[in-house]
């Protein structure tokens, strides 16, 4: 994280167990109150540590913002979650209900208020374009790859049409219209748009 080469700079040593928990609060208020509502304040009173704890690691709620969400990334557990073995189809919807969390209110609901932040400032949605958007796209890339046919590759258009799908539908289902999702939508997703897009380039259009 950058908070630690910060602190580094300044010489002072860092307890990493306190950045959890002050992440962890700032997750569950954002969850609760949404991106406006959060406060430096509220966020030290419910981690139990000193406004200036915080300050000593992030400089601005919007930086607090941005490694709260790299935090909760699950694309660090997602190569242990999915199972290779599985079809094309089965693979990419474990893949997109794992990353979206399908069925976890409370990941969906910070997201969302992560989402909404994003819309209305600069900075974290461009940390949030650099980290999710090149993470989901590899993670896409790396699932279809296997089952194409010999010497086929997904051009960058189609690549990034694919890696879209999925984010686009849920985040304006869940930001836009505010409505849940769940493992049978992200079926209905891969189904009807998703696999039809692709299937003429797999191997005996295995899925």
């Amino acid at each position: 994280m950058s908070t630690q080469k910060d602190e580094m700079k300044r010489g002072r040593p860092l307890d990493l167990s306190r950045n959890e928990v002050i992440l962890t609060a700032t997750l569950d208020l954002l969850a609760e109150n949404g991106f406006e509502a959060l406060t430096i304040d509220a966020v030290a009173a419910k981690a139990k540590v000193g406004k200036a704890t915080i300050y000593r690691r992030w400089s601005s709620k919007t930086e607090l913002v941005i490694d709260a969400a790299s935090f909760i990334s699950p694309f660090e557990k997602l190569e242990e979650r999915l199972n290779r073995k599985k079809g094309l189809r089965e693979q990419l919807i474990d893949m997109l209900s794992f990353i979206f969390q399908c069925g976890n209110d409370h990941y969906q609901n910070t997201m969302t208020a992560i989402y909404a932040a994003a819309s209305s400032n600069e900075k974290i949605e461009k940390e949030l374009k650099n980290d999710f958007y090149w993470r989901h796209r590899q993670a896409i890339e790396q699932i279809v790859q296997p089952f194409l046919k010999r010497g086929v590759t997904l051009t960058e258009a189609e690549l990034d049409l694919l890696a879209d799908i999925g984010p686009a539908l849920i985040t304006y289902r869940s930001v836009f219209i505010g409505q849940p999702f769940d493992r049978a939508y992200v079926e209905r997703m891969v189904d009807k748009l998703m696999m039809p897009m692709i299937e003429p380039l797999l191997i005996d259009n295995k899925n």
